[in-house]
């Protein structure tokens, strides 16, 4: 029996150290992997400075395009309000408008694409902050969801639908009984600044609000000036679901 007891006693001498040393590497691999995340949470993050770099560059390029379009229109109308106006010279403005127009849909491709880009990386980096800081609470996301809109002086109704992706916000939009079209834009210390791009007549204004508990207040500004139609308001809106 004592030397039961004592073979016994020996195995797990033996054992013991064996089975703590199978387990140490589980620390250092953990480190490593930590350390891992944050130099490709580093690397994004320059890369991110790149995309916003090109973003730029590209928005430029997109604005550029779209004065082209409204610059040939309006030699367009200036030359068919003339009454010496010749078929030919028609014919030149309607190449060159419909050149412009597709230089002006090429650079609207090309700046969705980038917006794209900034929010996968955007995607990216918040994986990577998460990896490296541990297990912490995702803060809530103020922005995304659809919204009931008033619009003011017109008093118009519509539906927001806003996605945020890091800083970038991009939606749609439905005035009720009236147009439709999509939003571009940023989500930056609680304030949206958004463009609006009409289905029909394009980027045709531009969207500010400061973002509350479900609740947008904010200010509306025309990118063109129309007769008889205000140029500038407001706009409140109301989170479907919130309180």
């Amino acid at each position: 029996m004592i030397r039961a007891i004592a073979g016994w006693t020996l195995l797990l001498v033996l054992f013991l150290p064996l089975a703590a040393g199978a387990q140490e590497p589980s620390a250092p691999a953990t480190a490593a992997g930590a350390a891992s995340a944050q130099m490709e949470l580093r690397l994004e993050r320059r890369l991110l400075s790149l995309d916003l770099v090109s973003y730029n560059e590209v928005r430029e390029r997109e604005r550029r395009a779209r004065e082209r379009v409204a610059a040939v229109l309006g030699r367009l109308d200036k030359a068919l309000a003339s009454d010496a106006v010749s078929l030919g010279a028609l014919e030149s403005l309607q190449d060159e408008l419909s050149n412009a127009r597709e230089a002006a849909h090429t650079a609207e491709n090309r700046l969705e694409s980038q917006l794209e880009k900034l929010g996968e990386r955007l995607r990216r980096i918040a994986l990577l902050e998460g990896e490296t800081a541990g297990v912490a609470p995702r803060p809530a996301d103020p922005v995304t969801g659809r919204w009931r809109v008033t619009i003011s002086p017109q008093g118009f109704a519509a539906t927001y639908s806003f996605r945020l992706n890091g800083t970038v916000v991009t939606g749609s939009y439905q005035v009720d009984g009236g147009t439709s079209g999509s939003f571009r834009g940023s989500f930056v210390n609680g304030n949206v600044r958004l463009e609006r791009i009409d289905s029909q007549g394009g980027a045709d204004s531009v969207w500010e609000g400061t973002v509350g508990s479900n609740r947008i207040d904010g200010t509306w500004t025309t990118n063109e000036l129309v007769t008889g139609q205000p140029n500038r308001g407001t706009w409140t809106a109301v989170r479907e679901g919130g309180s």
